[in-house]
């Protein structure tokens, strides 16, 4: 092919996902296999327990999150849930 010298008018939108984290405090067993995974340290191991006496993972940044779900994926306890949300605002709640 050949190479063409032709440039977009305009730049193409970017568009800004968010994602809303989701951690079942009871069925996390505080492996830390989450906080090692996720590229942007979006979880932490928090100082409160659960009722098992374990410290469960909890959400530090979450604008950070870019949807990988590696954290989903990765949590042998299945205790994260990660979904596309609309706003920054539900990304929060």
């Amino acid at each position: 092919m050949f190479p063409s010298g032709r440039k977009p008018i305009l730049a193409l939108p970017q568009v800004k996902k968010y994602y809303r984290i989701t951690v079942d405090n009871e069925q996390c067993d505080g492996c830390r296999l989450c906080t090692v995974f996720c590229p942007l340290n979006v979880l932490e191991i928090g100082g409160e327990t659960n009722r098992r006496m374990l410290h469960y993972a909890s959400i530090a940044n979450p604008l950070s999150c870019l949807g990988c779900e590696y954290c989903e994926r990765i949590c042998p306890t299945a205790a994260i849930f990660v979904c596309e949300v609309n706003s920054e605002q539900e990304t929060l709640a």
